[in-house]
């Protein structure tokens, strides 16, 4: 019988979401190109290159809780973040750890310095230090979101030419890059060389939000302390910089649920994926696939009840656009 690795389960779904993240971002450029009258071929908007603007989800959010109003601009983008939050919740931060392509380049740059021998563990004091600084991103921007910002400043901004045309700004960003978000940006690829997923663990708001959220995930890694015999496999294998071999429940923030620790432990069943709530043993691709499932079944209810492709005409968007 064929064994699958946890590795290969994960390093073959974040490159399949990446490859996909690349189609959406082409399919978007044609679709623009189209908008802007550069091409003759009309392409659809692909709705899922909405999913790449947390914080207009965030602000949609909001907007959602307060009146009950599904935002109508970038629909897609609001089902992908209510179903990225949602996954936290039950299966850990399982966006982070399968169908992120930002942490599908820090996996690869990690390999890359695993192969030349330079990485560099990050523990203690400085470990602590390096991590306030995405839970400083995540407080000002929730603060700004939910406690200064005001129903009109929210509806303006939500239906602002700014709002409209997010996408396609954050598209010019990376095709027309300055030479200062060029150095900032070569900065962090490279330092994730050195420092194993230096932006996913001590840059980014968005794993901040979902680390905070699936401190309450049933899901959880368990160690048996009794079969443990401390060889250390799993503080290496361990994205996060967890030390998991002195956690009998590895429920840490930056846990991404992505089972390197089970994959790299030589002691059967000492690391499990576990219901701390039942304390049943489920398998280990159990984050991986609520993870995609989860995703899938938010799709699928979007297409159903039409909360998945803006209902605007396209002239009022094709009016922003050429504004740009």
């Amino acid at each position: 019988m064929i064994k699958i690795s946890p590795k290969l389960v994960r390093d073959s779904i974040q490159f399949a979401m990446t490859l996909f993240c690349i189609w959406v971002g082409y399919r978007f450029y044609l679709f623009y190109q189209w908008m802007i009258g550069n091409s003759d071929i009309a392409v659809s908007k692909p709705g899922a290159v909405e999913g790449f603007l947390p914080i207009s989800a965030l602000l949609s959010l909001k907007q959602l809780f307060s009146k009950g109003v599904f935002d109508e601009i970038h629909p897609a983008g609001l089902t992908i973040f209510i179903a990225v939050l949602v996954m936290s919740l039950i299966v850990r931060k399982g966006f982070c750890g399968y169908l992120c392509p930002v942490g599908f380049i820090h996996n690869l740059l990690n390999k890359i310095g695993k192969k030349i021998g330079k990485t560099v563990t990050i523990k203690g004091k400085l470990e602590f230090g390096l991590l306030i600084p995405k839970y400083i991103l995540l407080a000002f921007f929730l603060n700004s979101v939910f406690f200064k910002m005001g129903e009109r400043e929210l509806d303006a901004f939500i239906h602002s030419p700014y709002n409209f045309t997010a996408e396609a700004r954050m598209m010019n960003f990376f095709t027309d890059m300055s030479v200062t978000a060029a150095l900032i940006i070569g900065a962090i690829l490279i330092l994730g060389i050195f420092i194993p997923y230096f932006w996913c663990r001590f840059l980014c708001p968005y794993g901040a939000l979902l680390g905070i959220l699936a401190k309450i995930s049933p899901v959880a890694i368990k160690r048996d302390p009794e079969k443990c015999i401390s060889c250390g496999k799993c503080n290496k294998a361990c994205p996060g910089g967890i030390e998991v071999d002195l956690k009998q429940t590895v429920n840490s923030a930056e846990c991404i649920g992505c089972t390197q620790c089970i994959d790299a432990c030589p002691v059967e069943d000492c690391l499990n994926v576990t219901d701390r709530l039942s304390r049943i043993k489920l398998p280990w691709y159990i984050i991986a696939a609520g993870s995609l499932v989860i995703l899938l079944v938010y799709y699928a209810a979007a297409r159903f009840t039409n909360h998945w492709d803006s209902p605007y005409p396209l002239e009022i968007l094709r009016k922003y656009y050429m504004m740009m």
